[in-house]
């Protein structure tokens, strides 16, 4: 920057700080005791050495000094700590705990007038220590006061405590106000206060809350507050605190350690050599400067992010500053020596100016203090400046937010009352009145700032008997003449210039109005794309804008405020009539829209910004445009998102001019973005009854995927209409519906009116089944009548018995169920799981009826007899069908799991009994070996309940093996034991006479066996002798017949 940003000049020159003539006694200088922050150990070395030098000079000459001294004597041993300007008001804090008010008439910049003055009170604040630190709170008329590790809160205008609103906060060693608040012009802020290991936030506005406290671990030195982040130093590092996370987490979730704060160390003599006091400061939203030493002479000044990320480079000061403060985008240091060095903090190089003795008493500069700010005149004078009137000094947005709500006529009014009044302002001439607790606006400050004769300066650097303030120096008198003339590059260039590297100042009121007004004469000349650039940089309203296009601004007339309520600068304004329609200037063939889509993408963009300056009934407007602009253009991809992600777009407005366009797919996606997906898919199904079309739709596929996809289970009554419809048009598309409509949907369907809709198609089956498993209210009869249905088909298929039988014979268990449930037989396996069913109801006598006339169904028969009760006649029908554990599950398990018995109540039955007629049913079975092994696994299974007797009805001709185990079984339960012995005889020489008459065939085959003396037996080892054996000729081994 090639101008100096900052103009010094003196506010109050050789102050005397106690104007009082009446003194009783003159207080002896003593060894101060240290305050906190020397107990700390960031106490300057310098101050410290001055205090001791001080009570060591009170104590040679104590007899010398006359006790009754005067007034000037007694006030050169006081000196300013701090200060606070509020417009033309200085409030001066010193060393002996008083605070001066004084009012100051300050001369034009630059000029060599002296300031005038005027004493108007002096307040002791009893509490005999230095005032360390003042904060001006103007709209809440309050001044915050840190003197003597106490923070007290007084009456910005009467300067009297303020009383129980307010408590008396004792062992402060630091206090800092929330920096993203302007506390000029506030209602209330947030203010950090640090206490001995504790952060405690105060909200202050009315009355004085406490909001939050965090307890840590050592105690601060420094600190400052942005919103929810407080940046502070304590005894060993520098931390980001978030005071949410905190909150939520606790601190060491919410706390962020940076460096290390310098310790104190030993110098060559042994002597401690006390650090000194850290410093941090906010330098930008969510952004903190802290200084450190580099390991040299030097000091770093690094800038962090609130999340600890290095931001902007680093700031190098020859020595450790005294005091720095931050005004965007500079940071002003004072060192030791009192020369003023201010930095650039987001452009090289970064010292942009040096202040060494330009003004008296300036070598003495001891402090910089960052105040509520005060009107300085320049030497500009009012006709060469840009009225204040005719710029917007506000921010819709907030000023919108102020009056609770978006009644645009309380808005306008509001806007007409704060132009009237800057008008009102510039035409008398007078500096603008500060804003105090008996303004309501609290916007009134900005009036004319940079504009006019007046600027506002904030910065004030310390003497010990002296007040100095820099003055921003105006930057726009010169563009506005630019502008005037058409220079636009050259004002451009100004602008930018004035605003290389920063962020923030690309917001102010002046810049903005400078590229808006580049942007409206590159427009007027159809320069676009340089106007599209100036709109975006200088942030034009959009709803402006787009009264330059009159059909998208009667499009959404009911959205948009008048167009003389638009807050902008008459020669602003005056552009706008005087192009009058954006299409009139252009050609035919130029798409002027273009610019109108593009910058209200913009505007989009920056309405995500919590700092977007555009008023919020803008963003129906923006987003409802765009809906337009991307149909007309074919911007499909763009509508989309548009629509589908969160928006603001006004669906009555948009959609009642897509259907006038006949853009109906747009209008239906419009619809269901916005909820009402019964409109939506209204316009869907016109479509797709050839009512009405539209290329973009993608036609029954579209409309399935949407239902099935995008809803899922999420359905309703709305959705059962849909089925309805579907079923009617589409019932091949209406099967997809059916498998996602809940039960209780189901249940609630109109079933005769669907099935003669699905008769006609020949696909009521399927829904049928649906109604079933839902427990439609008419389930039964539906049920039987696809029982029916379902007996027609199984009596078609003829394969299951011959395919079962096999799959019996290896596995005597295996039922009917089972195997066509794995075999692949669907129309049986339907059929038997219904009829297996418990929860299945329908008319049984009619189904057995059916199966009966089939003829070939004999498992089905029997299903449906026990069904019925009729259980003799359900096992008699299983075991002619061959399905034999199944009738041995019904007769005799009726407790299993998956017997039939459970689809009646079956009366008591006697279990011999039941046994007893299973073995006559098995014994009559034709297949004779099947006959055999049921009757002896049944005879094996339920020996108990069979009695020996039983055998005598066996055929003859089966063998041993059948009864064998079942005989072995009784006869261990005989009590006679001669019968069990002659039985056991008879059964031995059975089976001796068998053995040896397979041994006699054998011999004939094989010939004659010759046996040694010392033959064994190939099982027990032992020697044959003249024991009967037998001979295997397959293993040659001999074997008693015992043993074989």
């Amino acid at each position: 920057m090639d101008e100096e940003p900052y103009i010094v000049q003196t506010l109050v020159q050789t102050l005397v700080l106690d104007e009082s003539p009446r003194v009783k006694s003159v207080e002896w200088p003593k060894p101060r005791r240290q305050s906190l922050s020397q107990r700390l150990g960031f106490q300057a070395a310098e101050r410290m050495q001055e205090d001791n030098d001080a009570a060591s000079q009170a104590s040679e000459g104590a007899d010398s000094v006359d006790r009754s001294a005067s007034p000037a004597l007694r006030s050169r041993a006081i000196r300013i700590e701090c200060v606070e300007l509020c417009g033309t008001d200085v409030y001066v804090g010193t060393s002996h705990g008083h605070i001066v008010h004084y009012t100051v008439n300050v001369p034009e910049l630059t000029s060599n007038a002296e300031p005038e003055r005027v004493y108007v009170q002096s307040v002791d604040l009893k509490l005999g220590k230095r005032v360390e630190q003042l904060i001006a709170l103007p709209m809440l008329n309050r001044l915050i006061v840190l003197c003597g590790s106490t923070l007290v809160f007084y009456t910005l205008s009467d300067l009297r405590l303020a009383g129980n609103s307010a408590p008396t906060i004792k062992g402060v060693s630091c206090v800092a106000c929330d920096e993203r608040v302007n506390r000029t012009v506030c209602s209330g802020t947030l203010v950090c206060v640090a206490r001995m290991r504790e952060i405690s936030v105060y909200f202050v506005g009315a009355d004085v809350r406490l909001e939050q406290q965090v307890m840590i671990e050592y105690s601060v030195a420094s600190l400052c507050m942005y919103g929810n982040y407080v940046c502070l130093a304590d005894t060993q590092t520098y931390k980001v605190l978030d005071l949410a996370r905190i909150r939520a987490a606790g601190l060491e979730q919410g706390q962020l350690e940076l460096l290390p704060t310098q310790q104190p160390r030993r110098d060559e003599s042994g002597r401690v050599v006390r650090p000194p006091r850290p410093r941090t400061l906010v330098v930008g939203p969510n952004e903190f400067m802290f200084l450190t030493a580099s390991g040299d002479d030097t000091t770093l000044g690094v800038i962090v992010t609130a999340r600890g990320e290095a931001l902007r480079g680093t700031l190098q000061f020859p020595a450790y500053p005294v005091s720095i403060v931050y005004d965007e985008p500079h940071a002003i240091a004072v060192f030791a020596t009192g020369r003023i060095d201010v930095y650039d903090t987001r452009a090289e190089p970064r010292v942009v100016q040096s202040v060494v003795g330009d003004v008296p008493d300036l070598m003495r500069v001891r402090k910089a203090c960052v105040c509520a700010g005060g009107w300085v005149s320049t030497r500009v004078g009012r006709r060469e400046a840009i009225d204040a009137s005719e710029l917007r000094m506000f921010e819709p947005r907030r000023l919108h937010e102020a009056v609770n709500g978006r009644d645009c006529a309380v808005w306008t009014e509001a806007v007409d009352e704060e132009v009237e009044w800057r008008r009102e302002l510039v035409d008398e001439g007078e500096p603008p009145v500060w804003p105090g607790p008996d303004r309501q606006n609290g916007l009134d400050r900005q009036a004319g700032r940079g504009l006019s004769r007046w600027t506002d300066a904030n910065i004030v650097v310390l003497g010990s008997d002296s007040l100095h303030i820099l003055a921003p120096q105006p930057q726009l008198i010169h563009i506005d003449a630019l502008l005037h003339q058409q220079h636009i590059k050259e004002a451009v260039a100004a602008v930018d210039a004035a605003l290389t590297g920063t962020t923030l100042s690309m917001q102010s009121d002046e810049a903005e109005y400078c590229l808006q007004m580049a942007g409206m004469v590159c427009l007027k000349n159809m320069q676009l794309d340089d106007a599209q650039l100036y709109f975006q940089r200088g942030r034009m309203d959009p709803r402006a804008l787009l009264y330059l296009y009159p059909s998208h601004a009667e499009y959404v007339g009911p959205l948009l405020v008048p167009f003389a309520h638009i807050a902008m600068a008459p020669p602003l304004r005056q552009l706008f009539y005087e192009i009058g329609s954006v299409q009139s200037l252009a050609s035919p063939d130029l798409q002027t829209v273009d610019l109108l889509e593009q910058y209200l993408e913009f505007c989009r963009t920056q309405m995500l910004n919590a700092n977007e300056p555009y008023a919020p009934d803008a963003v129906p407007v923006i987003d409802t445009v765009l809906a337009r602009v991307y149909a007309d253009n074919m911007r499909h991809a763009k509508f989309s998102a548009l629509v589908q992600g969160p928006n603001s777009v006004v669906g009555d407005i948009a959609c009642a001019y897509l259907e006038s366009a006949h853009k109906y797919y747009d209008c239906s996606l419009v619809y269901m973005a916005q909820g009402d997906v019964r409109a939506g898919l209204d316009v869907w199904r016109r479509m797709l009854e050839g009512k009405v079309s539209d290329e973009r739709f993608g036609g029954m596929a579209e409309y399935l995927e949407y239902i099935l996809g995008d809803l899922g289970d999420d359905v309703g009554q709305w959705l059962t209409d849909e089925y309805y419809w579907l079923v009617r048009h589409d019932v091949e598309a209406s099967r997809h519906i059916l498998a996602c409509l809940t039960d209780d949907k189901v249940a609630e369907l109109d079933a005769d009116r669907v099935v003669g809709d699905m008769q006609a198609a020949g696909a009521q089956r399927e829904f049928i089944e649906r109604l079933i498993a839902a427990n439609h209210p008419r389930a039964p009869h539906f049920t039987t009548i696809l029982l029916t249905a379902y007996v027609a088909d199984a009596a078609q298929c003829t394969d299951a018995e011959s395919g079962f039988q096999g799959a019996q014979a290896r596995d005597l268990e295996l039922t009917f169920r089972s195997y066509v449930a794995s075999a692949g037989h669907s129309s049986r396996a339907r059929l038997v799981e219904m009829l297996g069913a418990q929860r299945s109801v329908f008319d049984a006598p009619t189904v057995l009826a059916c199966i009966e006339d089939a003829g070939n169904l004999g498992v089905e028969r029997a299903m449906v007899l026990a069904r019925l009760g009729r259980r003799d006649e359900a096992v008699e029908a299983l075991v002619e069908a061959g399905d034999y554990a199944e009738a041995e599950m019904l007769l005799l398990r009726p407790m299993a799991r998956e017997s039939l018995a459970k689809l009646a109540k079956q009366g008591a039955s006697d279990q011999a009994t039941d046994v007893a007629r299973l073995l006559h049913l098995f014994v009559s079975v034709a297949d004779d070996d099947m006959a055999a092994r049921l009757v002896s696994r049944l005879l094996d299974t339920y020996a108990e309940h069979i009695n020996i007797s039983t055998i005598e009805e066996l055929p003859e001709h089966w063998v041993l093996g059948v009864v064998e185990p079942f005989v072995r079984h009784k006869l261990g339960d005989l009590a006679q034991s001669e019968r069990a012995s002659s039985l056991e005889r008879s059964v031995a020489n059975a089976h001796e006479q068998n053995v040896k008459m397979q041994c006699a065939g054998d011999l004939v085959s094989h010939g004659p066996v010759v046996l040694g003396v010392a033959q064994t037996c190939g099982v027990c080892r032992k020697l044959l002798g003249s024991s009967a054996f037998v001979y295997e000729p397959q293993t040659k081994q001999v074997k008693h017949i015992s043993c074989a």
